[in-house]
């Protein structure tokens, strides 16, 4: 185990530690919001804790502040668990073990949490600060934020008193995150009609570069799900059977597996050829596999209807912000599955813009109900829309300036982000994102820059003095 002592900014990077100690896994954050109100009355703040397990801490201001705009710092206190294949690590019991090597600090086997824990270790660290320089803070912790946005879309309207909102939850260095996507999930299920066992062929797709579904889906990355659409749309009165592709929501598929009945090897290669063919642009190397297999076949009209309306279904970009750089809305077509003898899909959609979003949505119902598959929508994330008359941007921007000789990169993302529900409920809250450099997010992979953490504190720090 490292001792992180001597890492800076210390104080930064011993709360860290203290929340790598606590297991906070999303769902599994009872423990961890316990440690904030404890610690929170240890500090002698004002305290509250909802029955979602959000908590805000409330720190006065110093003198000469008294009347400046109330800032609430945000972050969420839960955590992805990923690890190696063989890692015996339980992220319900044991603690996070983190290295430190080439500047950074990472894990062995597990995902870090810096996203979102340096959050929250920041924001600590700067209420328990004796010679704190600032306005009111509220710090705001929620729950949640990486399964399903709970903890934020449950907050009440009526606990926050700020004016500026400061979300930590940005994951690169010099930039301002000042808009988010907002989103929703089509799901269809239905039950399997079986048509017995035959002999057949199964088709494999793989090599394609996934990706997150909306910081990535402008890119040439393709969609598994599609891409056997495609193929499979090369065959005449097949039925199929064993649809498995994609894996989650806010994952681009990258691979994915289905059985052909009733084709040729002849008629199955040609659709291979074509097929790589129509999709030879695409990032990362496609590859289509055929073998001979068996296995229990849907019915021919199931079966045709499935490929249908993967055809005809969107998937990627649906349209560009006036820039035409930026995406405003898309939907990836996100998995395919069997499960407990249900065919199970489900589409991820993201707009900057409400209506465009609704227009997005009848698009895709539409397709599914001319098909005849039935559907729910399920509950909508808000999105966080840019204000052009931003105070807190402005003043942000022009510290950046004048602290590292260079202007903020200013981005509208398209992700959600818990700023377009908190938003939502207090819609007069200027709202800001910034954070320090974390790799490989969400991952074995995740690593934390150092002297990022360093630089970002102490633009904090004074961002905070300078809100008079």
């Amino acid at each position: 185990m490292e001792n992180l002592e001597n890492l800076k900014p210390q104080r930064v990077f011993y709360y860290f530690k203290k929340l790598m100690d606590i297991p906070r896994p999303s769902g599994h954050e009872k423990e961890v919001s316990d440690y904030l109100v404890e610690t929170g009355k240890k500090l002698g703040f004002e305290t509250y804790q909802d029955e979602y397990l959000n908590v805000i801490l409330k720190k006065t201001s110093s003198k000469g502040y008294e009347d400046a705009p109330k800032v609430v710092l945000q972050g969420h206190m839960d955590m992805v668990g990923s690890k190696l294949s063989d890692s015996n690590h339980d992220f319900t019991k044991d603690p996070i073990i983190p290295v430190v090597g080439n500047g950074f600090l990472m894990t062995k086997d597990t995902t870090l949490g810096a996203d979102n824990g340096i959050a929250v270790a920041m924001a600590l660290a700067i209420m328990e600060d004796e010679n704190y320089i600032g306005p009111q803070i509220e710090l705001l912790v929620t729950t949640e934020e990486e399964t399903s946005m709970n903890g934020a879309l449950k907050l009440s309207d009526k606990v926050l008193e700020g004016d500026y909102l400061i979300n930590i939850d940005s994951e690169e260095e010099g930039i301002l995150t000042v808009g988010s996507a907002g989103g929703l999930t089509v799901f269809i299920e239905e039950d399997i009609e079986n048509d017995g066992d035959k002999e057949g062929f199964e088709i494999k797709v793989h090599g394609l570069k996934g990706g997150h579904s909306g910081m990535q889906i402008h890119e040439d990355r393709g969609n598994a799900v599609k891409i056997l659409g495609s193929f499979l749309a090369e065959l005449k009165d097949i039925s199929i059977g064993e649809f498995n592709c994609g894996t989650l929501d806010n994952v681009i598929p990258s691979e994915g597996r289905v059985k052909v009945y009733g084709s040729n090897i002849e008629e199955l290669e040609k659709a291979k050829e074509k097929t790589i063919s129509k999709y030879s642009k695409l990032l990362g190397e496609l590859q289509i596999k055929i073998v001979e297999t068996t296995g229990q076949s849907y019915s021919k009209e199931q079966s045709q209807r499935l490929i249908k309306a993967i055809n005809e279904l969107p998937a990627g970009v649906n349209s560009f912000m006036n820039d035409e750089h930026t995406v405003e809305s898309s939907n990836n077509l996100a998995f395919i599955k069997e499960e407990d003898g249900k065919i199970k899909i489900e589409i991820s959609l993201r707009s900057s813009e409400n209506h465009v979003l609704e227009e997005l949505t009848e698009k895709i119902t539409k397709v599914l109900e001319e098909n005849n598959f039935n559907y729910e929508i399920g509950a909508r994330y808000p999105s966080w829309e840019y204000k052009e008359d931003s105070k807190l941007r402005v003043l942000a921007q022009e510290l950046y300036r004048n602290m590292e000789g260079r202007d903020f990169e200013t981005i509208v993302i398209h992700a959600g982000l818990e700023c377009g529900a908190i938003y939502e409920k207090y819609p007069n809250m200027d709202i800001i994102s910034i954070g320090p450099n974390i790799r490989g997010a969400h991952s074995v992979k995740e690593k934390l820059e150092i002297k990022s953490v360093e630089r970002v504190y102490n633009y904090l720090v004074e961002l905070l003095k300078e809100i008079k």
